[in-house]
């Protein structure tokens, strides 16, 4: 038997199966069993509302030349088109980048956060984060080994009194951050909504404490009430703001088409960084991503995804109403894709997860959002779920929960 502990890199060793691949595993086992799972877990899409017809029709009038382009290699950048489109397409929200030196096309948002990373982190370098933050971002980040402040997230996103009390600290003590990591808009996990003076303050924090902001913005499109809010790139004056979204969330997961615009330096640095690793995107999937763009698909999918994940919101809202114990808490999100609920301390929700599955229902426990031991937190998507598997759902998981408190 081979020894298998022995080979892996001390990076390698870190690598262990999170909470997400836990689940899929053993919803897989209990399927082969014919048992039914619902899953509230990740941010999926709402399989009915997937642009099929609009991708069939964009391949089946795609000339010669196109298929020559998207069969081929490309740029590590990103096709010219589909830069250009973003271009435009970040315009409508105040973003100003120049497609030919300032964005680069990523695989999946995910990608932007990992080039970020290699290219910016260094172990020991002070990041500021939400508390809590995205579970993938804050994976990535801890590959480096760096020192996290965590700033509170409170209704209306990060704490900028808090961030502020904390940098003037810091600063007495001689020690300065690197990065600002934030999610604006719809926050995952907590869907707030960052007013737009704490986007102006944080700016200016930057500008006074000197670090770089990295801006993650998948969720903002999905806004219930009104328009997306202006992103910080959109305030950006100084060059301090990396910016990155995704079609994951408005058109199709499965394209993989994130992209990420900052200024031409960096840019430049990150590309080198991706050329490394995967040296182009999939032709096919960008070809269809700059159609959509062109052709006004992407500005008919949204609204549409908006009007689904609003009904269902309220819906598992309602049910939550009647199912949920006394003593949880949970938000009322006005975008983005999930519920964030709060537990009374006792309750132990990791502990909790694997009972969960067992009767059928499959969650995202908080823990996984913060970078030390807090336990009473759930985290619940209400995007990919079918109606009646939200209402079933629901009211399993409030029947476990109500047995817990």
């Amino acid at each position: 038997m081979v020894d298998y502990e022995k080979f892996y890199s001390k990076l390698g060793k870190t690598f262990q199966p999170g909470v997400i691949t836990t689940v899929v595993l053993a919803a897989f086992e209990l399927a082969k069993q014919g048992k039914k799972i619902i899953s509230m877990t990740g941010g999926l899409y709402d399989v009915p509302s997937m642009p099929v017809a609009e991708t069939k029709l964009i391949f089946n009038d795609a000339p010669p030349e196109a298929w020559a382009e998207m069969l081929q290699y490309g740029s590590t950048v990103g096709m010219p088109k589909l830069r250009e489109e973003l271009a435009k397409f970040m315009a409508e929200a105040d973003i100003d980048a120049d497609p030919g030196k300032e964005i680069i096309v990523t695989t999946g948002s995910q990608e932007a956060i990992d080039l970020v990373t290699r290219v910016f982190v260094d172990k020991g370098d002070l990041l500021v984060i939400g508390r809590p933050t995205y579970l993938s971002a804050l994976s990535a980040f801890k590959q480096m080994s760096p020192e996290f402040l965590e700033v509170p997230i409170d209704a209306d996103g990060m704490e900028v009194d808090a961030l502020e009390a904390d940098l003037k600290k810091l600063k007495e003590k001689g020690r300065a951050v690197k990065l600002l990591y934030v999610i604006p808009s719809f926050q995952n996990p907590t869907s707030t909504k960052l007013p737009t003076e704490r986007r102006k303050r944080i700016l200016e924090l930057a500008e006074e404490h000197d670090f770089l902001i990295f801006e993650d913005n998948p969720y903002g499109y999905i806004s219930f009430e009104g328009p997306m809010p202006t992103p910080l790139a959109g305030m950006d004056k100084s060059g301090r703001v990396m910016y990155t979204s995704t079609f994951s969330k408005i058109v199709s997961p499965g394209m993989r088409i994130g992209w990420l615009t900052a200024p031409q330096e960096l840019i430049a640095k990150m590309s080198e960084a991706k050329s490394r690793i995967s040296i182009c995107n999939d032709g096919l999937s960008q070809y269809i991503a700059a159609e959509m763009l062109r052709r006004g698909d992407v500005a008919k999918q949204i609204p549409k995804i908006i009007e689904v994940y609003k009904k269902k919101r309220d819906l598992m809202l309602e049910t939550m109403e009647v199912s949920f114990p006394e003593g949880a808490e949970w938000n009322d999100p006005k975008g983005g894709l999930f519920l964030w609920v709060k537990m009374p301390e006792h309750v132990d929700t990791t502990e909790l997860l694997m009972d969960a599955v067992k009767r059928g229902v499959a969650y995202i426990p908080g823990s996984n959002f913060f970078s030390g031991p807090v336990h009473n937190y759930i985290r619940l998507n209400y995007s990919l779920p079918a109606e009646d598997d939200i209402v079933e759902g629901i009211q399993t998981l409030g029947s476990l929960l109500k047995e817990q408190v």
